[in-house]
């Protein structure tokens, strides 16, 4: 324990005096944005586990996301659209690239493709039978974001891409590990990034007016919800909660926020008013 229940009370009581001394709420215009009380809209925490829908309100409500966002997807359409086989390639030479990840398609291929088929890790290619379906699956998939309005049917694609890759989705012999749809989800993102900045930089007709920044956020927060929906097939609600509630910060925190925030505030203070 680094400080003494007095100690703390002496940080509090130098912040409260500096902050009556210099008046900071009527001498900053800025502060009373950040110092007033922000309205709290109250979650069903529960609810955020068992209802998609209520899942993704909370999740747009709290990144951000707009009818602008989704407009600026779907109007990426035109510009990857002739490049999805592209990126859809570029993702299976990604994955097969990792033994770790190429071997979740070599464990299901005698699914798909010949039972005599008396191939190796090594050797497993990506003209395989099995290769070219998830290929065309991916490709729908990345249509969908940039084409379907985002209702509950989309909720619904966003949701399998978590379900179908783990145990839980009722296909016990695959179980892909979060991290690989992490990395995987990030490898997108990125190609996707890389497609939308080329054709901007490019000569190519509408490539002037553009809007590259707005896309590739909005691009970001909707990857950002794919990514939640990935990961609550892999969570435990319950343990998330008891850990989330049990943990607490160290008494320490209260009193050196306090400090830092008085002294911080103070130098704005005189650098203002010099």
């Amino acid at each position: 324990q680094c400080t003494s229940p007095a100690v703390e009370m002496f940080f509090v009581y130098i912040f409260l005096r500096i902050t009556y001394h210099f008046n900071f709420l009527s001498s900053f215009h800025f502060l009373p944005k950040v110092l007033m009380e922000i309205p709290v809209s109250y979650i069903d925490e529960d609810k955020l586990y068992t209802d998609l829908g209520y899942r993704f309100k909370y999740l747009c409500d709290f990144i951000g996301i707009t009818e602008d966002d989704v407009s600026l997807v779907h109007g990426s359409a035109a510009v990857l659209g002739p490049k999805v086989d592209v990126l859809v390639d570029a993702v299976y030479d990604r994955l097969f690239a990792f033994s770790c990840t190429k071997r979740i398609f070599f464990k299901e291929r005698t699914k798909y493709d010949s039972p005599s088929d008396n191939s190796t890790l090594e050797n497993y290619d990506l003209k395989a039978k099995q290769i070219g379906m998830r290929k065309s699956s991916l490709k729908n998939y990345l249509v969908r974001l940039v084409t379907k309005p985002y209702d509950e049917k989309m909720l619904e694609t966003l949701d399998r891409m978590g379900k179908i890759h783990t145990p839980k989705g009722g296909k016990l012999s695959i179980n892909v590990e979060l991290i690989h749809m992490q990395a995987l989800l990030a490898f997108v993102q990125d190609a996707v990034i890389a497609t939308l900045a080329a054709y901007k930089e490019s000569s190519e007709e509408g490539a002037g007016d553009f809007d590259l920044v707005g896309t590739v956020r909005a691009f970001g927060k909707v990857l950002a919800v794919q990514n939640q929906f990935i990961s609550r097939w892999y969570e435990d609600p319950l343990v998330s909660r008891v850990t989330a509630e049990t943990t607490k910060p160290s008494s320490t925190f209260l009193p050196v926020m306090a400090l830092t925030g008085a002294v911080t505030a103070a130098l704005t203070y005189f650098a203002v008013n010099r």
